[in-house]
Formats: C-alpha cells, sequence, structure tokens
C-alpha cells in the first residue's frame, strides 16, 4: 500500500516551484483529510496538527505516519524527548508501508522514522 504523506522538513529535498505558481497542496492520500495534520504542519499551525493528530479521525495509534507526524509536531514545538518517543513508536509500529515524500521521493515509514531519530539525535550531541 502506498499512501501520501508529508514528513520532516530537514529529510526532503525541496523541488523548486516556478516563480509565479503556487505549490500544491499536499494531501492525505488513504486518510481522512486532516488526519495527518499536514496542512496544518505546512503552514507551521502546531497547534491545529496537535490537535489532528490527536484526533485520530479515521487512523490508528500506532499508524506510522501519524506517529512520524506527531514527532516532528513535537520536535517543532521545543520537545525532543517526545518526538524520539514518537519516532520509536511508529518503529515498533506493526503497519510500516511505502510512502510519497512532499518531494515525491518513495520511502517507507521505517525508513523515514529511523532518519527522523537519527536527526534528533545528531541535533542534541
Amino acid at each position: 500500500m502506498m499512501r501520501g504523506l508529508g514528513l520532516m522538513s530537514l529529510a526532503l529535498i525541496a523541488i523548486p516551484a516556478a516563480a509565479h505558481s503556487q505549490p500544491a497542496p499536499r494531501v492525505e492520500t488513504g486518510y481522512e483529510v486532516g488526519a495527518l495534520g499536514l496542512a496544518a504542519i505546512d503552514r507551521g499551525d502546531w497547534t491545529a496538527a496537535e490537535r489532528q493528530l490527536g484526533a485520530m479521525r479515521g487512523v490508528s495509534a500506532d499508524d506510522p505516519a501519524r506517529l512520524i507526524n506527531l514527532g516532528r509536531v513535537y520536535a517543532a514545538t521545543g520537545r525532543p524527548e517526545l518526538a524520539a518517543e514518537s519516532w520509536r513508536q511508529a518503529l515498533r509500529s506493526r503497519h510500516h508501508y511505502e510512502v510519497t515524500l512532499g518531494d515525491g521521493t518513495v520511502t517507507t515509514t521505517d525508513k523515514v522514522a529511523r532518519a527522523a531519530l537519527a536527526q534528533v539525535s545528531f541535533v542534541s550531541r
């Protein structure tokens, strides 16, 4: 199963858009709109993103995409310990699958969680 997912801006390579065009908004493919907090994350509305991720509308508590994005919210709001724990929970999930990142890269949720943990470990050194 492949799902669309916006994750960790540090892990993404941005694809430049033409100066006159707006980038297409990212959507939660395979999820209820807002379930992964993508629009809120994209606009930096961490409170709304956390609320959406906490509501778990149509998404399980151990869904790695939810946990990865929740970790991203925690990291952006100065809670690196909670971020790391969310990413560790994502790694422990029984449900790993392919995702498409915001830059179009196809990868798997376990690889994204590992990369996120490596970045938080690197930053905390």
